[in-house]
């Protein structure tokens, strides 16, 4: 009995000792004695408000984002316990599926890692029924659009949309490109195997890689009829392993990826948020002061996160070009924009157009803009996934 009373004692001091760390770690880094790595650190995406209990659900996200990256962070050997966690649930369902279900994103969509040909893949959170009412909020917005400006629409194929998948969205690819107005110009990625998939995409994350980005590049240029003969040589970033989003997420290091880009580096000026950047725009540059695994490279080294940037290439006898994108025009931005004059990128999730109406046909008109390129996930034009709510903000 007395053996015992030791033992619970024990646990408790143990379990309380955890749990004092916490507050303690974090009062040691405010007071600057211990560092943290903030890599592992996380932001809320606040949504649209449109009522009250937007506005509510936004303070209640932030708080819960909060606590989250203080547990997460100060909590000892948190991400430790978290990842073996993570790693003996994946190997467990490994052995009865094909396709293992990892875990949900932060975006509620559902992580598969596909057994046989090693790589990861995303499926999204929505009924058909709301598909499909999402697919004619997007058509109604882009056919409205067309009769105001030049309308282009470039959808790259992530894994769900091809014919590769199971129980894939395929058909809603066709459904979108039919339901627009003839005057829209529209082109889809083409993906005809798995081995294409693999070239075109990251193996642990939801972007395309510099080749499917060239290949992206290659078609809008298609459609804007436009030439481009340079050879471009493609090379792997190996200073560092990428795990990326989906891999992060899953908190697996089973497989990576190298960031890849293309060795190019033409010349022009760059004004970001009304504003000439106090340090190179896009480094393009592998940090090798981040030590956590999971550090995003993919970010930094494109370092697109800015709700305005415009490219000069001073090509007065050439058109403006707009492009309203997401994070798949990091990579390809600056190469559209060196066969335009000016080239005006917006991203609506930062800076001033995080929660604000973004009036484009005013924009098109004051800026002499000629064409207006929409460059998204193909989930986001699809079906406005991640609730950009381009409807309601872009007018």
């Amino acid at each position: 009995m007395k053996k015992d009373k030791y033992l619970i004692v024990a646990f408790l001091v143990i379990i309380f000792g955890i749990f004092l760390a916490i507050p303690c770690n974090f009062l040691l880094n405010k007071l600057g004695f211990i560092s943290i790595n903030h890599d592992n650190f996380t932001t809320y995406q606040k949504k649209m408000e449109k009522n009250i209990v937007d506005k509510l659900n936004n303070k209640i996200g932030s708080i819960e984002n909060s606590i989250e990256n203080k547990f997460t962070n100060y909590f000892p050997f948190y991400n430790d316990l978290n990842e073996i966690y993570q790693n003996i649930n994946f190997y467990g369902n490994s052995l009865i599926y094909d396709d293992i279900p990892v875990r949900t994103n932060s975006d509620g969509e559902y992580i598969f890692y596909n057994k046989k040909d090693e790589f990861y893949y995303l499926k999204g959170k929505y009924t058909h029924e709301e598909l499909n009412d999402r697919l004619n909020i997007q058509l109604n917005f882009f056919n409205n659009l067309s009769d105001k400006v030049s309308l282009y629409i470039y959808l790259p194929t992530r894994y769900e949309f091809t014919t590769l998948a199971k129980d894939n969205l395929n058909s809603y690819v066709a459904d979108f490109v039919t339901g627009l107005n003839k005057n829209v110009h529209v082109k889809v990625m083409n993906i005809d195997s798995v081995d294409d998939y693999k070239n075109k995409f990251y193996k642990t994350d939801h972007h395309w890689n510099i080749n499917g980005a060239l290949n992206g590049y290659y078609d809008i240029l298609d459609m804007f009829d436009i030439t481009d003969n340079n050879t471009y040589k493609i090379a792997e970033k190996k200073e560092r392993k990428y795990y990326g989003s989906m891999a992060k997420t899953a908190l697996n290091d089973i497989i990576y990826d190298y960031i890849s880009d293309i060795n190019y580096n033409p010349t022009y000026k760059v004004i970001v948020n009304d504003k000439m950047p106090e340090e190179i725009f896009k480094p393009r540059e592998i940090r090798l002061d981040r030590d956590y695994k999971y550090y995003d490279y993919y970010v930094s080294y494109f370092n697109g996160q800015y709700g305005k940037v415009v490219y000069d290439f001073n090509n007065a006898s050439k058109e403006n070009l707009l492009i309203v994108g997401d994070s798949y025009t990091w990579q390809i931005d600056y190469l559209l924009a060196q066969h335009f004059n000016k080239t005006h990128v917006i991203n609506l999730r930062y800076d001033e157009f995080k929660d604000n109406v973004f009036d484009l046909s005013s924009y098109v008109k004051n800026n002499n803009i000629s064409k207006v390129l929409f460059l998204y996930d193909g989930g986001s034009t699809l079906f406005d996934q991640y609730n950009y709510n381009f409807e309601g903000r872009v007018k």
